[in-house]
């Protein structure tokens, strides 16, 4: 099946969400920045090894979420659908609690999010995962 145009659209996002998350992960939180690696990491560990791992292994693992969410979109894997809803609706979530706590750290993410569930509940989106509107006549 054609995959729809804003289904695309999004996918692309995801990937610059990712590439951007990778750039913005290792400008703030550089790997070999400090030349002591305790400084920063699990309590208990004297690993620098270890330390090191532990400081990058959720961004690695964030950018590794989005990457494989980008791919199974395009693939039209419902899975992919649903959890990228689940993502993106907690997103928004947080987003808003967080601007009505008083953080004004509104961010492009947040609007990637907003246009991520617009386009997975578009009709013509929904129809290329198989899912069935219910319309009650």
């Amino acid at each position: 099946m054609n995959i729809p145009k804003h289904l695309k659209i999004l996918s692309i996002l995801v990937f610059a969400y990712a590439a951007l998350a990778a750039i913005i992960g290792f400008v703030i939180f550089p790997p070999f920045a400090d030349r002591d690696p305790m400084s920063a990491g699990a309590p208990g560990t004297d690993n620098p090894v270890l330390q090191l791992g532990l400081r990058i292994l959720p961004s690695v693992l964030a950018i590794l979420f989005l990457v494989i969410l980008g791919i199974n979109l395009r693939k039209l894997k419902p899975w992919a659908r649903y959890l990228t809803l689940v993502f993106s609706l907690g997103s928004i979530f947080f987003g808003l609690v967080s601007l009505i706590s008083g953080e004004l750290n509104f961010s492009i993410g947040f609007l990637i999010q907003v246009y991520a569930v617009w386009v997975l509940f578009r009709p013509d989106v929904k129809e290329a995962f198989g899912v069935k509107n219910k319309i009650s006549a």
